[in-house]
């Protein structure tokens, strides 16, 4: 076999022609439409921005190595069968045209290799497309779209892989007889078996028009890049490989100029569609569709108005049409109610495959409409943000309950309790606002104190009546959030400690991620006391006792109970904590530990994020009322008294409010721990 070799254009050598005009039109067509796109993006005079340390590390583990495709096994192989055989086949394709233009290398046993390599190649192509065109026709992946142009698509990638093969077995029934094998080119064998039957001068006819139709065939498959969902080959990987330089927790837009911009009479964020960002049209125009966001969202799994594809797809669609001058929601945009049902829960960025950032567009819209006072603000958010200016706090509460409490605190604990200036801690408590103002929750922070206090932590609790403005953020109101901020490190920067403790995941987002983007407007505000920013380390509670039980510092007693933990968004999700609560609690003598079927990273909503302790959008049902029964029904395994373990004042809030109709008592961590050592 070594004198094996391609004969290319053979039979076809007058109609070689066909194939440049082709390739020029379908290329022309593709490169014009990514210059138009790149005008989309770049509208208003940007610079797309790019970090070349990540840029390739992107393109490897999402596009490469379809790092988030393959979480859903099913939907992700079916990508990963189509996606690797395609790849593989224009592979051999590039390979194939150096072996002509350049010189003969494909031949002999290496020829045989490229044979075999193209037939599974060919195969997981056309089982990838017929499975998906099977499972998009029957709804195996809910609310996948069914436009007849993605059934076209896999259609055509059938017809190119068939029409292929049938030009393979018809030239090893002109060419290569003796040569063709089963072995190695089983699917053109099937073919071979049928040609070598015909006549030379009826296999040459045959074969010309097959190979006019595959030529089409793939060119119009180029061709049709940016008309159909194949757009995503191009615009997708480019979002991968652009991607917001921060991670997806601290990548919400920020406004460094915001004071000048309300000075000028300029609303914050995205009042128009033009107020938007390179990045942002960039995600629009990468959403392929594939419902992961939407079939993970929690509001819409609850009934409410908001599908994230949809979204995006709106906000794609305005920008397609020119509307840079519209509104991004109301008429002819996105629903109102869609964009303040969301939880800001992250589900949905953390489920997309090519890396869009759903929430960041979703709270721009929220800062655009509370610029503009619209209307269709929920009447509960401005009472909560009435709340933050007015008393300091979004609960509604008098600030003298913060007081009482404080004192309560120097009453159980002694006067030390109560941070003051001049001392050095190691940890200064930073309670929150839910903590504080809400008496159910007040024994989190009773207990925290009770242990840190016990393991000879030196801790002292913050008196100061402060607000970290994270739920101002969360809603819309820039500026608000600001203040807030602002106020929170001018309380800090009077003490002297090693780090700060918070038990809020919101609060120790706000700390960690959100204020260091605005460092410049910090220093420029509050002056030498925004110092504190920049060696502010914070640690959430379920980081601190988990380490304190490792070290043996605190050593678990006992607590007879069924527990299953719930992963706060923006604990897990958001930061990454997984491990601490459930290993802390996995000490806890007999104590039960289950797992919910959505936990971890899959973690379902308590539906108080995004504001929503604060006000309820009322369509659907309570997203705390599903998740609380999904609780209810693993709890309903084990034996003995129900817990469901938070480790967030929001969650422990919004699960309270359902504790009785489904029979478990919501504790946190830090309670259980506290109880286990009481009952030892």
């Amino acid at each position: 076999m070594s004198d094996i070799s391609i004969r290319h254009y053979y039979m076809v050598e007058d109609l070689k022609i066909i194939v440049y005009i082709l390739a020029l039109i379908s290329v022309s067509i593709v490169a014009y439409s990514l210059f138009k796109a790149y005008k989309r993006w770049t509208a208003h005079g940007e610079k797309i921005k790019a970090n070349p340390g990540s840029l390739l590390g992107n393109l490897t583990l999402y596009s490469l190595l379809q790092l988030r495709i393959v979480r859903h096994r099913f939907p992700g192989f079916i990508h990963v069968m189509i996606f690797a055989g395609i790849l593989w086949l224009l592979i051999m394709t590039i390979l194939r045209a150096l072996d002509y233009y350049l010189a003969p290398f494909l031949t002999g046993n290496l020829w045989v290799v490229y044979k075999f390599l193209g037939n599974v190649a060919g195969a997981m192509v056309l089982l990838g497309s017929f499975t998906a065109i099977v499972r998009r026709y029957l709804g195996l992946t809910p609310n996948l779209p069914r436009d007849p142009s993605y059934y076209l698509v896999h259609f055509m990638f059938i017809a190119i892989v068939v029409t292929g093969f049938a030009l393979d077995g018809f030239s090893a029934a002109a060419y290569r007889v003796g040569y063709e094998s089963p072995l190695f080119d089983p699917l053109g064998y099937i073919f071979y078996i049928f040609a070598y039957q015909l006549s030379f001068d009826e296999l040459r006819a045959y074969y010309r028009v097959l190979w006019v139709v595959h030529l089409f065939l793939a060119q119009m498959a180029i061709a049709l890049i940016p008309f159909t969902n194949l757009w995503h080959i191009l615009a997708s990987n480019i979002n991968i490989a652009f991607s917001r330089l921060e991670p997806s927790v601290a990548a919400l837009r920020h406004y460094p100029d915001i004071e000048d911009r309300i000075g000028r009479g300029e609303p914050v964020g995205m009042f128009k569609l033009s107020a938007s960002t390179w990045k942002q049209r960039l995600d629009w125009d990468a959403c392929t569709s594939c419902m992961r966001c939407t079939n993970e969202c929690p509001a819409y799994f609850s009934g409410k108005p908001l599908d994230p594809r949809l979204v995006m797809v709106t906000l794609r669609d305005a920008m397609y049409s020119g509307g840079w001058d519209s509104k991004p929601w109301g008429d002819g945009g996105v629903n109102p109610q869609a964009i303040w049902s969301c939880v800001t829960c992250g589900a949905c960025v953390y489920e997309c495959p090519v890396l869009i950032h759903h929430v960041d567009s979703i709270v721009d819209v929220r800062r655009a409409m509370m610029s503009l006072g619209d209307e269709s603000i929920p009447e509960g958010v401005l009472n909560s943000l009435t709340s933050m200016q007015q008393l300091g706090n979004p609960m509604g509460s008098s600030p003298t309950s913060r007081e009482e409490w404080v004192e309560e605190l120097r009453a159980k604990f002694g006067d030390d309790i109560v941070a003051v200036e001049g001392a050095h801690y190691d940890y200064l408590y930073w309670p929150g606002c839910a903590t504080v103002y809400d008496p159910r929750v007040r024994s989190v922070g009773e207990s925290l104190l009770e242990l840190l206090r016990g393991a000879e932590v030196k801790v002292a609790v913050i008196p100061d009546d402060a607000c970290t403005g994270d739920p101002a953020l969360r809603m819309g109101e820039e500026l608000m959030f600001l203040e807030k901020a602002s106020g929170a490190l001018e309380a800090l920067s009077k003490y002297s400690f090693d780090k700060l403790l918070v038990n809020c995941p919101h609060c120790y987002t706000a700390f960690k991620w959100e204020y260091r983007k605005y460092r410049d407007y910090f220093k420029a505000r509050l002056g030498d006391k925004a110092r504190i920013l920049e060696n502010l380390k914070v640690e959430h509670h379920a980081q601190l006792l988990y380490r304190l039980v490792k070290e043996g510092k605190i050593k678990p007693g006992t607590f007879k109970a069924t527990v299953t933990y719930h992963d706060p968004c923006y604990l897990g999700r958001w930061n990454g904590v997984y491990e601490e609560p459930r290993k802390t609690l996995s000490n806890i003598g007999k104590l039960k530990l289950l797992e919910m079927p959505r936990s971890r990273d899959k973690s379902f909503c308590c539906g108080g994020g995004g504001g929503q302790l604060f006000y309820e959008v009322r369509v659907g049902e309570r997203i705390s009322r599903v998740r609380s029964g999904e609780a209810s029904k693993t709890l309903a395994e084990g034996p003995g008294e129900k817990v469901l373990a938070v480790a967030c004042p929001y969650c422990n809030i919004m699960f309270r409010g359902e504790a009785e109709d489904y029979g478990f008592k919501v504790m946190d961590i830090a309670e259980l721990l506290r109880e286990s050592l009481r009952k030892t």
